[in-house]
């Protein structure tokens, strides 16, 4: 047949697909090809077992082929049989299951004139140096290999060198080397219903010839684990540098995807590494990491130089950086908390610790008093003034008899006779804080060339012996009239006011009182207790 010719016939063929295979549920992209007038076997390319019930047609015809097993063509279970196969057989042909048909595609071809083979149809074969082995492909589903009678042709002429074993279906090339290269056709002759068939396979036998000083070494995996996360997917890769094709992963010396049904072995893939090395790799592709992977040891392995190494799996470091974001920020809000809660309560934290066992003992100054009061003293001779009630009747009352308070009073505490400037001194320096009391009305001008004042303020200001404690008996005091030192204390420390809450302890003035006030007077009185 002219070789135009023979384009034709399967570009004509091509356009029918879509005429006649309208109902393709599975896809077929198997295409056969058979010499002319040689056997041929059209298996249906569905998911079918012999016990499908199945109907061959061909190219959309609606007339089905019969069993009848003389017949040229004719059905076998699920495969359609050619005994022989001719040039006006090439085209589409459709298995039927039910209500869903699969496509197989035939091509009958002749050999090119003058040749065994057709160059469309040839069998692709590498093989590396050395002892060789080539299968003649795809005749086992015809003959019995163990009788079949095979001959074995190069460049179609029969082989004659002693190099050469044939056994079964298998030719053997002892020492190839690059010269080896070539065509090899094996025919097989068999016997079917009384006539003589034969089968033609040509195979193009490419021998690779590794260079001397070029030893295939693995550059990945070098014995590493892998951090992965389970039920991901991850791919392994190994590569190995002048390889050809002759390494495969393993587990437990068997292939990996035999082992485990959700790994699958990946295709063989080249490249050139950083160096212009030639490189073949191939991957290991884990669809779902199981706890099953976790901690095993799955080795690439060189065949040729039983060289390996291995990757293993393992799940990854705990990712503590959300738990200390959590922890600090929590730790910082606590913090912040306990300094507002401090800050609002730090008043009765004071007063509780002062009289909680975890108090160390109060060190021993030798002072007599806990506090002095001073207060602007009333020109009258009774004490019926808001300040003269305060200073000799309620202090008293709460400090010194509630909390045991040890008081010197000015007006209550000096004797007849006394000399008012040695007492006064004497008991500023025998006291361990100064309560200077206001009123609005009677600290006017107050105590401006006052001898008490000017001792307590010595003693307060210049020496810093003693603590002040202010306190006011009125709101809205005003303090531009008073003395530069009782406006220089408010200034740095405030003032305490009263709020006229007599004998309720608890309030919030005296526990500011007794917060401001030595701690002695405060264990004095648990002892009491």
């Amino acid at each position: 047949m002219h070789p135009f010719a023979f384009l034709v016939i399967l570009s004509g063929l091509a356009t029918y697909k879509a005429q006649l295979c309208r109902n393709e549920d599975v896809k077929c992209d198997e295409v056969q090809y058979v010499l002319n007038g040689e056997p041929i076997r059209l298996p249906c390319c569905g998911n079918i077992n012999d016990s499908s019930n199945i109907t061959w047609f061909k190219n959309g015809s609606h007339i089905p082929f019969n069993s009848d097993p003389q017949s040229r063509i004719h059905q076998n279970r699920n495969v359609l049989w050619f005994f022989p196969a001719s040039l006006e057989d090439a085209g589409w042909y459709t298995c039927v299951l039910g209500d869903v048909t699969y496509c197989t595609r035939l091509i009958v071809f002749e050999n090119e004139k003058g040749l065994c083979y057709n160059r469309s149809t040839l069998f692709s074969n590498r093989q590396p140096s050395g002892a060789t082995k080539i299968i003649c492909p795809y005749v086992w589903d015809y003959v019995d290999i163990s009788k079949a009678q095979i001959k074995w042709l190069k460049e179609c002429q029969p082989l004659q060198n002693d190099k050469y074993y044939a056994l079964a279906d298998a030719l053997t090339i002892q020492n190839a080397v690059k010269q080896d290269e070539g065509l090899y056709t094996c025919v097989v002759q068999f016997e079917y219903s009384g006539t003589e068939y034969s089968l033609t396979r040509t195979m193009d036998v490419n021998i690779t010839v590794a260079a001397a000083s070029h030893v295939p070494f693995m550059r990945n995996p070098r014995n590493t684990i892998e951090k992965v996360e389970l039920g991901s997917a991850i791919s392994l890769r190994c590569e190995v540098i002048y390889g050809d094709k002759n390494f495969m992963w393993t587990y437990n010396d068997s292939a990996v995807d035999e082992v485990y049904d959700s790994v699958k072995t990946g295709y063989f893939n080249s490249s050139m590494t950083e160096d212009r090395e030639p490189m073949v790799y191939r991957y290991l592709n884990f669809s779902e990491i199981k706890e099953e992977h976790y901690n095993k040891k799955f080795y690439c392995e060189i065949l040729d130089t039983m060289t390996k190494a291995y990757v293993m799996l393992q799940r990854p470091d705990p990712n503590l950086q959300p738990f200390l974001i959590a922890f600090f920020v929590s730790l910082i809000f606590v913090i912040i908390n306990i300094v507002i809660a401090i800050k609002i309560f730090k008043t009765d934290i004071v007063l509780w610790y002062r009289s909680s066992c975890f108090a160390g003992k109060n060190k021993k100054d030798g002072k007599l008093y806990d506090a002095y009061i001073m207060y602007p003293k009333s020109l009258s001779e009774t004490t019926s003034k808001p300040i003269d009630v305060f200073v000799l009747k309620v202090l008293p009352e709460v400090l010194e008899k509630q909390f045991s308070y040890r008081l010197f009073i000015f007006g209550r505490d000096v004797l007849p006779g006394e000399a008012v400037s040695d007492v006064v001194d004497e008991a500023i320096s025998q006291s361990r804080r100064l309560v200077i009391v206001l009123g609005s009305t009677q600290s006017k001008n107050y105590l401006k060339d006052d001898f008490e004042q000017q001792i307590a303020m010595y003693d307060a200001l210049i020496r810093n012996k003693i603590k002040v404690i202010l306190v006011e008996l009125e709101k809205g005091m005003e303090y531009s009239n008073m003395p530069e030192s009782i406006q220089y204390i408010k200034q740095m420390q405030g003032a305490i006011r009263w709020k006229g809450d007599f004998m309720q302890s608890n309030t919030k003035f005296w526990k500011h009182m007794r917060y401001y006030m030595p701690r002695a007077a405060a264990l004095r009185h648990q002892n009491s207790e």
